[in-house]
């Protein structure tokens, strides 16, 4: 798959490139600049002498006022009053240096953005470690990383990939590093040194698409951790078999809240608290310690024990029977 896609992403900082609205807006303005110069000229036609002896038309006018303020000059179109003189120093001028504003100024923006753009592209490449890879940046990919924040992970250690410009640009402007790019494509994720990563969330509603994009993660990093959500149930073995840790049914799980919710609405509420870290108590994860080992998980003193994981496999508590923690093992614990 290497090297099949050549096409680059692009970072995407809080302040957006010169588009090509704005581009459109300096023209514009350049545009009614000459017009107003131009019509002024030849409101005041006879303080102007053209060298064929005709008269100045209307777009003689505009031919004047573009090779003045271009700094042309062929002098076929000369001002011949004092008056005349003044105006063309003081408006001519002003014009040229409109114009030199719209062409200079607009190609200096897109040469710099784009030399800032690769500078920022190899400064956070360079420091990027053990970070995490969100594709897509809707409510779910956007819930994920806030959650993140508010568990200790750092925003500079989380990268958004999405290819929706507008959730590139939301997602920087929130403060996490972001790129408007398809995260199926081994370039991409390159860009995003995935190499690196310890995680990667999926967060597309496109299941084929998650499956893809996790193929290509393995295959760029075959130690990633993927964590999927899926769509529909029937693709849960593909995602499995491309190599997804972690697979999330949202549809599944806010159905089954829902109806819970009908019966025993403050159970829904404890789960909301349990869920997330920002409310009070939540969920983690920890390895088994020294002093621990050997001991019965539901006799440890100060954390409430929800499971246990062994061989990658989850005890819960009915399965706990007799257990005694070894080595290796981690603890699903209630924390606050």
């Amino acid at each position: 798959m290497r090297g099949s896609e050549k096409k680059r992403s692009n970072f995407i900082y809080k302040k957006r490139r010169a588009n090509l609205v704005t581009v459109l807006v300096r023209i514009s303005f350049l545009l009614l600049m000459i017009i107003i110069i131009a019509s002024l000229v030849y409101t005041f036609r006879d303080h102007y002498e053209d060298s064929q002896g005709d008269g100045i038309s209307y777009p003689d006018a505009v031919y004047f006022t573009v090779m003045s303020i271009t700094t042309t000059g062929y002098g076929d179109i000369v001002p011949v009053s004092e008056s005349a003189r003044i105006f063309d120093t003081v408006l001519i001028t002003f014009g040229r240096a409109a114009m030199w504003f719209v062409i200079v100024g607009t190609t200096y923006q897109f040469i710099y953005d784009r030399y800032r753009e690769a500078v920022m592209m190899k400064t956070i490449q360079r420091t990027l470690k053990d970070h995490i890879l969100i594709v897509g940046y809707t409510t779910s990919g956007q819930t994920t990383a806030d959650e993140l924040v508010s568990r200790g992970s750092k925003k500079r250690n989380i990268v958004v990939i999405t290819t929706d410009p507008d959730e590139a640009q939301l997602a920087a402007d929130d403060g996490f590093i972001s790129i408007n790019g398809d995260a199926s494509k081994e370039t991409v994720l390159m860009d995003a040194m995935v190499e690196k990563a310890s995680s990667i969330v999926i967060s597309t509603r496109k299941d084929d698409n998650n499956i893809l994009i996790t193929l290509t993660a393995k295959y760029l990093n075959p130690g990633i951790r993927v964590i999927s959500q899926v769509t529909d149930l029937e693709n849960i073995k593909l995602l499995k078999k491309s190599g997804v840790e972690t697979i999330i049914a949202p549809a599944v799980t806010s159905g089954s809240l829902m109806a819970t919710a009908t019966s025993q609405p403050n159970v829904v509420h404890l789960l909301e608290d349990v869920m997330t870290s920002e409310k009070g108590m939540y969920l983690s994860q920890r390895e088994v310690m020294g002093v621990e080992l050997g001991k019965d998980p539901r006799s440890l003193k100060g954390i409430v024990v929800l499971g246990v994981v062994r061989s990658e496999k989850v005890l819960s508590l009915e399965k706990m029977d007799r257990l005694k923690l070894r080595e290796g093992d981690h603890l699903l614990i209630m924390d606050d």
